[in-house]
């Protein structure tokens, strides 16, 4: 049996599943800091990155959030769809 980092078997962590909403793909993954807004994030079917140089760095266009919560990263995603719909 495999375990997770959340110490339950694989794969019926909800936490490390990743699943979808709207097309999109949700995936928890918490990054080492305190900050706790970008453990969940989201990424559209059509989501691109490029690297504009040191400066800026990679850009993306924009169909990618991330939220505290599963369903704050939902929220965000019908946002982001409100808002191209505007």
């Amino acid at each position: 049996m495999n375990i997770c980092k959340h110490r339950t078997a694989w794969p019926r962590c909800i936490e490390c599943h990743a699943d979808t909403y709207r097309g999109w793909t949700l995936s928890f993954d918490p990054p080492p800091i305190p900050i706790r807004d970008f453990d969940w994030s989201a990424t559209g079917p059509n989501f691109d990155a490029s690297w504009e140089g040191e400066e800026d760095g990679w850009v993306g266009n924009g169909e990618q959030v991330f939220a505290r919560t599963r369903i704050g990263v939902i929220e965000e995603i019908n946002a982001w769809f409100e808002e191209q719909s505007a």
